[in-house]
């Protein structure tokens, strides 16, 4: 593992990230749980309640949930500066995200205009906390650290998307707003698996990937140029949808190009890593990487078999849950399980070594205290992980256009998503007990003497 370049000395305590690690695969078991419920019902049309309900408990519930925690986790390890606001600020933000995430579902499927209102006020809440704790770390003079420019182009692009999420359900909130929510959703969605995503990807993929699996260095001048072009584009597509102007095509290619460049240059990087030997977090990311690649041609043959009749209209809802899965399920979860499999470990141990400095003798202490990252999460986990991750992600592709596959589908994505929340509790548990040994031995007092 590569760790120059980082400060160990400011990790977050283990109870702030893991907090969203641990509460995000319960809303995937819930989505499991709503597609067993609802059944082929599920893959009626994007618009429906259920399927909004869906997505967004993958998006918000998981999604965002492991991503705000991974930031908390991330960012002090990075820049040598843990993010404002402590654990009280860090509480209120994830309790008002878990209470936006029921609210938000419940709402879809109720239809009850309080619940829309509940929904608001705490997503609002939550995402704001969360901003105003970055804002300080956002405008620091850090211009020369990539993750910072990253991370700043992410909290532009989030902005965005929750924005005009947020904005949405006021009006579902206050019926006698009137907007067009087609439209709406259309571009809210762009940002959300373009922008937000891919960036956010981009980021994280910046750190994890030379850091865990010893590749070259990502380009900090390609990175910081291709997030940039990402965004523009996306706003000039944005404002082209508003406006009606018709050069979507022009945009179209030049972002499939942009999101082209990166999977192959990311790939290629993995492809260089110096350690060879296998490991199966890897595979999470090509995974990752590939449907990025497949949606892309996906969207375009889909574009051109439309234009030209060659794909039967009845067939449009099944192309756009395709296409969702593809992004959603396809490129951000497999992304983000990875992640996982190799940042829940890495913050477990940090913990137990720089607790153990503190209490020198129970570095001495057999069976060793300091738990190595291979037994917080075996091999052998994550590759039973991988193998119900890539096992429920064909299964939801095939029940689309096979519905008698939907019970199995959703079935497997329980256990997927159980598998991922028993990992990481196993984690903690075996670091709270091994915490627990190290604090039996006595601390190390510091003590000075001065010179008459």
């Amino acid at each position: 593992m590569n760790t120059k370049g980082l400060s160990l000395n400011t990790i977050p305590p283990v109870s702030i990230p893991l907090r969203f690690f641990l509460t995000a695969p319960l809303f995937g078991v819930l989505a499991a749980m709503m597609v067993l419920y609802f059944g082929q019902d599920i893959w009626g049309s994007r618009w429906q309640a259920r399927s909004l309900a869906l997505t967004h408990l993958l998006t918000i519930g998981f999604m965002l949930m492991v991503m705000i925690g991974a930031l908390y986790q991330f960012i002090p390890v990075m820049i040598g500066q843990l993010i404002p606001g402590g654990r009280k600020r860090v509480a209120i933000v994830h309790l008002f995200l878990v209470f936006g995430s029921l609210s938000l579902m419940s709402a879809f499927l109720i239809q009850e205009t309080i619940l829309f209102q509940l929904a608001l006020i705490s997503l609002a809440v939550s995402v704001f906390l969360f901003a105003l704790s970055l804002l300080p770390l956002l405008i620091t003079q850090l211009n020369d650290h990539l993750i910072v420019y990253l991370i700043r182009i992410l909290f532009c692009v989030l902005i965005v998307t929750i924005g005009l999420g947020l904005f949405m359900l006021l009006a579902y909130a206050y019926p006698n707003l009137i907007i067009n929510y087609r439209e709406y959703t259309d571009i809210h969605a762009s940002w959300g698996l373009i922008g937000w995503v891919v960036i956010l990807i981009m980021a994280v993929s910046s750190q994890v990937i030379p850091m865990f699996f010893v590749t070259p260095d990502f380009s900090v001048k390609y990175l910081k140029i291709l997030s940039l072009l990402i965004v523009l584009t996306l706003a000039m597509m944005s404002l082209m949808a508003l406006t009606k102007i018709d050069i979507q095509a022009i945009l179209n290619l030049l972002l499939s190009i942009e999101l082209s460049f990166f999977t192959i240059y990311t790939l290629q990087l993995i492809n260089q890593r110096k350690r060879k030997i296998p490991d199966i977090t890897v595979s999470f990311w090509r995974v990752s990487l590939f449907s990025l690649m497949i949606s892309i041609v996906y969207w375009w043959l889909l574009v051109l078999g439309t234009n030209s009749e060659l794909i039967p209209l009845k067939w449009s809802s099944q192309s756009e849950f395709t296409l969702g899965l593809l992004l959603i399920y396809g490129l951000a979860i497999s992304a983000i399980i990875g992640m996982l499999q190799k940042i829940v470990p890495f913050l477990l141990y940090l913990n137990l070594q720089n607790l153990s400095f503190k209490h020198p003798d129970s570095m001495s202490a057999e069976p060793k205290l300091v738990l190595n990252m291979k037994q917080i999460i075996t091999n052998q986990q994550s590759k039973v992980q991988f193998v119900l991750h890539i096992s429920s992600y064909l299964l939801l592709l095939i029940s689309i256009y096979w519905v008698k596959f939907t019970w199995l589908a959703g079935l497997v994505v329980l256990i997927n998503f159980s598998w991922l929340f028993i990992t990481l509790l196993r984690g903690f548990i075996l670091f709270s007990k091994k915490r627990k040994a190290i604090l039996m031995h006595p601390e190390m007092k510091m003590e000075f003497t001065f010179n008459k």
